[in-house]
């Protein structure tokens, strides 16, 4: 597999992986199995982790992606 095709794979696996993430610590907090003090405050906490991390893998790897296709690997 190519380089830049593996930081591709990268990308979409570990995004699926933050948002899965994501969903579950939110479905915690919705269902009471997590007490918060502010439920809708913890959920507004855990989505803007998940975004910035999602972004700045994204950003990271499409990077990657970009300077390992233009290197031709």
């Amino acid at each position: 597999m190519k380089k830049s095709t593996r930081a591709l794979v990268g990308l979409v696996g570990l995004d699926a992986i933050l948002a899965a993430g994501a969903a579950w610590m939110v479905w915690q907090v919705r269902t009471g199995a997590w007490n918060a003090p502010d439920p809708a405050e913890a959920i507004s906490r855990i989505t803007e982790t998940a975004g910035g991390a999602i972004g700045i893998v994204t950003a990271v790897l499409l990077v990657a992606f970009f300077v390992h296709k233009r290197r031709g690997n």
